[in-house]
């Protein structure tokens, strides 16, 4: 049984969006293909290279680049 994902509100408001514009404000709005395109939005917006990283996935980056650099040791202060 396959389940069908819920778009979020976010992304049902911005698909909606494409009704509004003054080339399209005359169409009649399709609920069904707002959901489609909302859905698509959702999962662009969901891949960590667009800036939607979770904390763990920016913790795991900033690691690796700063075991590649050698400076996993660096301290902001003196150790006196």
């Amino acid at each position: 049984m396959t389940m069908k994902r819920i778009p979020s509100q976010l992304a049902r408001e911005r698909a909606a969006q494409a009704w509004t514009t003054p080339e399209t404000e005359r169409k009649v709005m399709d609920p069904v293909l707002a959901d489609a395109f909302a859905d698509i939005l959702d999962e662009i917006w969901s891949q960590p290279w667009l800036g939607n990283a979770t904390t763990a996935q920016l913790l795991d980056e900033v690691r690796a680049r700063i075991e590649v650099s050698g400076q996993l040791n660096y301290r902001t202060v003196d150790n006196d």
